[in-house]
């Protein structure tokens, strides 16, 4: 992996899985942080595909405070 496309990673607050935001679906938090589609999803989280974007917010209750 190039160094310029290292620095696009993130990581799932909840289980620490690395993301790419900019080629996989997960819930960005703000300030960095996001959760990966999974986690998402197991916390009520509802992708709807035809108009790209999360139907539903999944719950965020027990991430870190500033998340919730």
């Amino acid at each position: 992996m190039h160094r310029s496309e290292e620095r696009n990673l993130t990581r799932c607050v909840e289980c620490n899985a690395e993301i790419d935001p900019g080629h996989e679906r997960g819930f960005g938090l703000g300030g960095g942080g996001a959760l990966c589609y999974e986690c998402a999803v197991r916390r009520g989280g509802r992708y709807d595909e035809v108009h790209d974007r999360w139907a539903e917010e999944p719950r965020l209750d027990g991430l870190r405070r500033e998340f919730e």
